[in-house]
């Protein structure tokens, strides 16, 4: 669909309202204490939901319990599930793999996954404690290391006798911005940190946001050979992989943003978070997009199935750009996990 359209979408078909009792499930949800994740976990937990809130500062979390706890927002009938917190610093990848480990002993199921949490146009020149790019690095390498080390129970819940086709998923949030990532194909291989070449960090962001449509796609791919086959010769269920923008939304992803800029987006093209967290509910609950053709698919606001950009798409099914960059990311993950 147009870029017109996305920004100005119609209202959501999928609400609170359509989403069933999640007692005994368990959703995970990288900054999932504020912005779009916090309406995220405020509808997950108010389903009957455990969900668990990756991020980096426990005031925010507390803070962020406190908010969910009191506002159930839109959801009827509220039955409260129950919150934790894991701590990862997405700019540190040596904090990821002990504090997955430790999840790992405390859970024994996982059915959705929302890589949520993201940087926005920081100051030029900022970086990762490894030394990325920090947009790239925090969106795109921290949460391809929090996956590898989840992809284990993903796959085993998908298989469960207790898990229905195409209900367990891995959620890649993008942006519409993705559109605007670097000719040819979405990703600039020769110097994705862009340490040789200058570039706003307007690209770098769009370019970390084709990332997540890259590594939905690939992941789509692989998924479907993790699962394998059963002792009849069927096909095993598998995980859902799906990418998605969840609209312009006023959250504080726009804290970098300009005064005059922010101003303007707020007063004109900017939703509540609300909106943004039925999408990505959207994606991650809704039948509709379990069904097995849509494995890899792109979810717009606010709650409707597209395309994505085209010379991303190009990339994937031409360059091979999700094998390059699963591949590359594998490599570089390694030490860490």
């Amino acid at each position: 669909m147009s870029l017109l359209s996305q920004s100005f979408p119609p209202s959501p078909t999928y609400t609170e309202k359509d989403i069933p009792d999640l007692s005994g499930k368990v959703y995970l949800v990288t900054g999932g204490y504020s912005g779009v994740g916090l309406e995220v976990s405020r509808v997950l937990y108010h389903k009957g939901g455990r969900v668990i809130i990756v991020g980096r500062s426990q005031e925010s979390y507390d803070t962020a319990v406190y908010d969910i706890k009191a506002n159930p927002g839109e959801t009827p009938e509220s039955k409260p599930g129950s919150l934790e917190f894991v701590k990862i610093d997405l700019v540190d990848l040596t904090t990821i793999k002990p504090a997955i480990d430790d999840l790992l002993t405390r859970i024994d199921r996982l059915d959705v996954v929302w890589y949520n949490a993201g940087v926005m146009v920081p100051p030029v020149g900022s970086t990762t404690k490894q030394g990325y790019e920090l947009q790239w690095g925090t969106n795109v390498v921290a949460h391809f290391a929090i996956h590898a080390l989840l992809t284990p129970i993903l796959t085993s819940t998908a298989a469960s006798s207790s898990s229905a086709a195409g209900s367990v998923r891995a959620i890649w949030v993008s942006s519409i911005l993705h559109t605007r990532s670097p000719k040819p194909y979405g990703i600039n291989f020769d110097d994705i940190n862009y340490t040789k070449t200058k570039a706003s960090p307007w690209l770098t962001y769009a370019q970390s946001k084709a990332g997540a449509v890259v590594l939905a796609d690939e992941y789509a791919k692989r998924s479907v050979a993790d699962a394998g086959v059963g002792d009849d010769g069927t096909k095993k269920n598998h995980v859902m992989s799906i990418s998605l923008n969840p609209g312009n939304l006023k959250t504080n992803l726009q804290r970098h943003n300009t005064s005059w800029m922010r101003t303007f987006m707020y007063d004109l093209i900017l939703y509540p978070q609300r909106m943004g967290g039925l999408t990505e509910l959207y994606a991650g609950l809704a039948p509709d997009t379990g069904v097995e053709e849509f494995n890899g698919g792109y979810v717009i606001p606010f709650g409707r199935k597209d395309e994505i950009v085209a010379h991303v798409k190009k990339g994937l099914v031409e360059a091979g750009t999700g094998k390059k960059l699963w591949e590359m990311l594998e490599d570089e993950v390694k030490p860490y996990i």
